[in-house]
């Protein structure tokens, strides 16, 4: 099969599974709905002619409570692995994710500042907002650090950013020791990951800031495509090989930091998503950035129905279950990366 075919078609299957997951996730959970009557609710919603038919609960658990979680979970899922997508180019590493800004440290930094100081309580959405001051504060440190003594290597960058992330953790650490522990648990669900009790308040704020971002990310996709090439050999090109690095490095973070300030730490969907759809699609921006949203948010969409029917009594961590799938994924990758060399 050649490259535009195997491209095409995997475009169709993400375009064609995707609607399909939106529905099962919006139909399965504690109480069940109808698929017939869940898209007539749709419909309904989008101003077709056509007469709602689920009853007053099933419209408050479908607009309320499963709707704005699913959607949630595809913007989460999208822009995370837009990001590792970015990111891969940028340090020309298929390993390479969010959590090599520091962005998720900071952003946990954040939230548990939050909550030790009692802000989470007191002021809506307090959490997520100080979780995302928190991952632009990682990232801007890694931008400060690293520009000391002169224009940073990648190898710089790298280091900066573990230096970040260890030294947020360390934080982390020292103000769950010092915060009342009736609010540690509040803090620890955020940092297992998940989408209980996010709204379409939660929706809309991230959505300002992953959506413009991960269009912004797309219009990079020339100088995304030039900086996997090699800083030379970019230069060489005419790209401003130092401003755009920077650039995308920025973008990346907010779309991240977004994410993780509405969703927590979800890991290892920025690696699992390009990683896997790279071979399929090919190495260019313009094709794996859009492959990546789409895999990405199938990604999470899955993990997040799977967290929520796994068990009656309560919705597992979603980052637990991103985790169990992608661990394995990374070893693999890994193992198979050793062995061609």
């Amino acid at each position: 099969m050649t490259e535009p075919a195997r491209r095409r078609g995997t475009f169709a299957v993400l375009l064609a599974c995707l609607p399909f997951a939106v529905l099962m996730a919006l139909c399965l959970g504690s109480v069940g709905l109808a698929p017939g009557q869940v898209l007539s609710s749709l419909a309904a919603g989008a101003g077709l002619p056509v007469a709602p038919a689920l009853g007053t609960t099933g419209e408050t658990i479908l607009w309320t409570l499963r709707l704005p979680r699913v959607l949630l979970a595809m913007l989460v899922g999208g822009g995370l692995a837009m990001v590792g997508a970015a990111l891969q180019a940028v340090f020309r590493n298929p390993m390479a994710d969010s959590g090599l800004l520091g962005v998720g440290s900071g952003a946990a930094l954040g939230a548990v500042l939050a909550v030790h100081m009692g802000w989470s309580t007191e002021t809506f959405l307090a959490l997520p907002a100080a979780a995302f001051a928190g991952a632009m504060a990682a990232i801007l440190a890694v931008y400060g650090l690293s520009h000391i003594g002169g224009r940073p290597s990648l190898e710089g960058l790298l280091l900066t950013g573990l230096a970040v992330s260890a030294l947020a953790s360390a934080g982390i650490s020292l103000f769950l020791v010092a915060t009342e522990e009736y609010r540690v648990k509040t803090v620890l669900f955020w940092l297992a990951g998940g989408l209980e009790g996010r709204g379409w308040t939660h929706l809309g704020l991230g959505a300002a800031f992953v959506l413009t971002g991960g269009a912004l990310l797309l219009a990079s996709s020339r100088a995304l495509d030039l900086l996997s090439l090699g800083p030379e050999e970019a230069a060489s090109l005419g790209l401003p090989v130092h401003l755009a690095r920077m650039i995308v490095m920025a973008l990346a973070a907010v779309v991240a930091g977004a994410c993780t300030s509405v969703a927590g730490s979800v890991p290892f969907v920025g690696l699992v998503a390009p990683h896997a759809l790279r071979p399929l699609v090919g190495p260019l921006g313009r094709h794996l950035l859009p492959a990546s949203f789409l895999g990405g948010a199938l990604l999470v969409l899955a993990a997040d129905l799977a967290s929520r029917t796994f068990s009656q009594r309560l919705d597992l961590p979603l980052g637990s279950v991103t985790a169990i799938v992608g661990a394995p994924y990374f070893l693999l990758a890994l193992r198979s990366g050793l062995g061609r060399r």
